[in-house]
């Protein structure tokens, strides 16, 4: 199922750290608090850790990823996708 992300610029003042990861994340069945900044699916949690849009992936065997804020979406979202497919051991 291909995912389609339409994301609006944030007003000045506005910070949406990674809406474009949720708002993917989310389309694929990850859930979580109503900010958006931290999701589970399958074991899998990612989340937003600070304000410079930063954030890590903790897989259900336990390994974690950090992602800079410079990792492009879509290697965020396929190590998100690909966690939570891995059955924990």
């Amino acid at each position: 199922m291909p995912l389609t992300l339409v994301i609006d610029p944030p007003e000045p003042g506005d910070w949406h750290g990674r809406l474009d990861v949720a708002e993917a994340l989310e389309a694929a069945g990850w859930a979580g608090p109503d900010d958006g900044h931290l999701l589970r699916k399958g074991g899998a949690v990612w989340a937003v850790t600070n304000e410079c849009d930063d954030s890590g992936l903790t897989c259900p065997n336990g390994a974690t990823l950090d992602f800079p804020s410079d990792v492009p979406t879509v290697v965020i979202v396929a190590a998100c996708l690909a966690a939570a497919a891995t059955p924990s051991t």
